[in-house]
């Protein structure tokens, strides 16, 4: 710097620090922000100023620190506020960068972005409600914005109104054609999670598969810019809905696995073809890789990872796990101890860098379809052999995936066709399951209408489950129980329960009853309250299409009675394989009718049902002592990396 700088003013120096940054000259523009402090110590704009350049060097606690002496300054800098609030939510700080962006909005409530950022900060905090006013009033001061209508859109999906989701996408696609997040969302909104009538399905699936099909038509994979942004929007909106149709969905969840792979293959070219096997020391275990977002207290998470983890014989088979999700607890601090390698809080590059130095053997996500940052991974090629368990229970139709790890007791005879990945069928359920260790909560249910005497239905299903071509059946039980009550549980959105409601209320009414007498939507319980909810209950009433898993499971460890219908598909056959691994299947309909006769059954008649109890509370030892599933793991991995340096055509299906 030159000697007759330093006499400049502060607005000069400033000045000349900003265009060092935009030369990429960082060291220099400290240099002369340095000197700005020395000379100007209560300046906010300098304090702004250096707060800014540490942000852009990642040194993000010294940014913050600056920040904070702006603000201690001049509290009402609202801009201060805002920058204040981007480096907290970096930092992790979510809540406390909330309370700094209200700050800024409160000072001046014309900052659209800081409007922006507070409701984008709110939806991460599961403020949904709150968040959308916001929203609002950001859309009105900058309706040429596309990502408030992106996250408008987003409220609207989660809130269930199609419609308006579609419209939100839409008015941000026209602002931004190149917005593929939104061209993405508008597609997934075509899919609700929760139909008011059977015939609206079909009619959501053919707009769908329109909105796919003009999707994938409109990214062109020759120009990286396009590309680059596209592959930023992946796993932003995924096909989760789709599933529960109760239909196959091969053939459209190959159309976008097709389309999702071939872009990020575009983008990341370095991970795109399958990485040579690495050699097998004899004597030394396999090293397999487990990716999710659930290493933290979740069905995935006691259904599938705590089960490898617990089960699989460490000598034969090293677990390297790969938390691609923010949410930590208890469960994740006991993975971290048990895997050879833990890695978590990675951004996505950085973890592809992490999982393909590990040289993995075989890599397996417990699902894909949940959780971005895996469904993101699962795209690519990080290991020479890779596989998706049935934590959710559709194929992937990505060209990613070798394998799909099922149950045997699940597939019905023609399940293969089903399926992009090779079907492998698992034995018993497939999984290694082991008891919860839960205290249930003393819960005085009359609070929440159940009444002393009612038999208790338990219909604990996401709502999802719950199609309107099948509302019909709990009348016609409550026609012969008539002090039947069915327990549904919120499902966190009182707009969706007020839905379904409805929805029974209308199917209650054709059979001439009051649903208000039998029908209960308690509020979400807690893992303690839902223990006690499952002692409480008589019956378990399954759903049909996509029948209870891990909710099954805790039903049957409490003695419950079950009545289920297997489907067509796996996923509407998990508590039929649960039965009968427990080996208890007097319960298990073999159509509609038959489901009613068996529930009036359990309802009517006490001594039947206390035997069926009993004899499932005898029969649980069968499920949680069945290693055969962690046994075949172990012997069909060696099988596969010798399959796949042979690169074997056929179709697989291993037991």
């Amino acid at each position: 710097m030159k000697p007759e700088t330093t006499a400049q003013p502060v607005r000069f120096l400033l000045r000349q620090a900003a265009l060092l940054q935009q030369q990429k000259r960082m060291e220099d523009a400290a240099a002369v922000l340095a000197e700005a402090r020395a000379r100007f110590p209560h300046d906010t704009d300098v304090r702004f100023a250096a707060g800014n350049l540490l942000f852009a060097q990642g040194r993000a606690e010294e940014a913050a620190a600056q920040f904070r002496r702006a603000l201690a300054l001049e509290p009402g800098y609202a801009q201060a506020h805002h920058n204040l609030a981007i480096v907290l939510r970096k930092l992790g700080r979510q809540a406390r960068g909330a309370d700094s962006l209200a700050r800024a909005v409160r000072i001046d409530p014309m900052l659209a972005d800081s409007l922006t950022a507070l409701a984008d900060s709110l939806i991460a905090l599961g403020r949904r409600d709150a968040a959308l006013p916001v929203l609002q009033q950001a859309s009105l001061l900058r309706p040429d914005k596309a990502q408030t209508w992106v996250m408008l859109g987003y409220l609207a999906k989660g809130l269930d109104e199609p419609g308006r989701a579609a419209e939100c996408f839409g008015r941000a696609v026209a602002l931004d054609r190149s917005n593929i997040t939104a061209r993405l969302g508008r597609c997934m909104s075509r899919l609700p999670i929760l139909y008011d009538r059977a015939e609206d399905i079909a009619e959501a699936r053919r707009l769908y598969r329109a909105d796919l099909e003009a999707l994938v038509a409109s990214v062109p994979l020759d120009e990286p810019q396009t590309v680059a942004v596209a592959a930023e929007a992946i796993g932003s909106f995924q096909p989760y809905y789709l599933a529960y149709q109760e239909q196959c969905d091969r053939d459209l969840q190959e159309i976008y696995g097709s389309f999702v792979a071939r872009i990020m293959a575009a983008r990341y070219p370095q991970w795109a073809e399958r990485p040579p096997m690495p050699p097998v020391t004899p004597g030394a275990p396999l090293r397999v890789g487990i990716a999710s977002g659930f290493f933290r207290w979740h069905t995935i998470w006691k259904l599938m990872i705590r089960g490898w983890m617990d089960g699989l014989d460490s000598s034969r088979i090293q677990l390297h796990g790969y938390h691609t999700a923010g949410v930590r607890d208890a469960c994740t601090d006991r993975a971290r101890g048990r895997f050879h390698r833990f890695a978590t809080g990675l951004p996505f590059e950085k973890m592809c860098e992490t999982i393909r130095a590990d040289n993995l053997h075989v890599l397996i996500y417990p699902e894909i379809g949940m959780d971005p940052m895996a469904a993101k991974l699962a795209t690519l090629r990080l290991a020479p052999v890779q596989c998706v368990s049935w934590g959710h229970p559709d194929t992937t139709g990505l060209p990613t995936i070798d394998y799909f790890l099922s149950s045997d007791l699940m597939e019905p005879p023609d399940a293969e066709g089903y399926y992009s990945e090779r079907l492998v069928r698992m034995p018993g359920l497939g999984i290694a399951y082991a008891t919860l260790e839960v205290q249930p909560e003393p819960t005085d249910f009359a609070t929440f209408g159940v009444q002393p005497d009612a038999i208790v239905y338990l219909c604990c299903q996401y709502v999802s489950k719950y199609l309107p071509q099948h509302d019909d059946l709990l009348p016609r039980i409550a026609q012969r129980v008539p002090n039947s009550q069915f327990l549904f549980i919120n499902p966190h959105s009182d707009k969706l329960a007020a839905r379904l409601r409805d929805r029974l209320a209308r199917a209650f009414a054709r059979h001439r009853l009051d649903s208000a007498r039998h029908v209960v939507i308690l509020p979400y319980l807690s893992p303690a309250q839902y223990a006690a909810l499952n002692r409480r209950a008589d019956i378990y009433l399954d759903s049909i299409g996509w029948s209870g898993g891990n909710t099954t499971l805790e039903a049957v460890a409490e003695g419950l009675p079950v009545v289920t219908l297997p489907g067509a598909l796996m996923r509407g056959r998990h508590s039929s394989a649960i039965l009968h691994q427990i080996g208890v299947t007097e319960t298990i309909a073999t159509d509609l009718d038959e489901y009613v006769e068996m529930a009036v059954r359990l309802g009517t008649d006490g001594i039947w049902r206390k035997g069926i109890a009993v004899r499932i509370a005898e029969g649980c030892h069968r499920i949680y002592n069945d290693a055969r599933p962690l046994r075949a793991l172990e012997q069909l991995i060696p099988a596969w990396l010798v399959r796949t340096e042979n690169r074997e055509p056929r179709k697989f299906t291993g037991s």
